[in-house]
């Protein structure tokens, strides 16, 4: 599935070559990074979808899913700091909701750390909501996660 607008932005699927361009911003989003490894296990797994983000042949983005039977997962997603706050993010999350409504998914899920307040209101933007909350879910901080939670029922009527 590839998306291009008159922007020159691209989103494709994720291929080995861009795992080095993720990996440095994965590296510079998170405090706990995911490893060349899982992102590795993902692009050889039949229930992940990944999907990067290029703007003038640079990656500046990605999302991975988990997709199984009628849900999706939204595992990981970040834009490169240098790009943020341009509406970037907004793109793949709209991919990635367009990817899942072709295919059977009817419901999306998310986790989001309780403080990312920014991050919460995008998602809210598309429609999710919080359904519940993850005690110290991200262990690197012992901060707690919102478990946030998307119907696609309602584009299929």
């Amino acid at each position: 599935m590839l998306w291009r607008n008159e922007d020159g932005e691209i989103i494709r699927e994720m291929q080995r070559d861009d795992i080095a361009h993720v990996l440095t911003i994965e590296t510079r989003s998170f405090a706990a990074p995911w490893t060349k490894g899982l992102f590795e296990e993902t692009l050889s797994s039949p229930i992940y979808a990944n999907f990067v983000m290029e703007r003038e042949n640079a990656t500046i983005g990605y999302i991975i899913l988990y997709v199984v039977a009628d849900e999706a997962h939204i595992m990981n997603l970040a834009v490169h700091p240098d790009h943020r706050r341009k509406g970037y993010g907004a793109r793949l999350i709209s991919h990635a909701i367009g990817y899942c409504a072709k295919g059977l998914v009817l419901e999306c899920f998310l986790e989001v750390r309780e403080g990312n307040i920014g991050a919460q209101k995008l998602y809210r933007e598309y429609g999710f909501r919080v359904i519940g909350k993850r005690k110290r879910y991200y262990s690197e901080t012992n901060e707690d996660a919102l478990v946030m939670q998307l119907s696609l029922n309602a584009e299929r009527e």
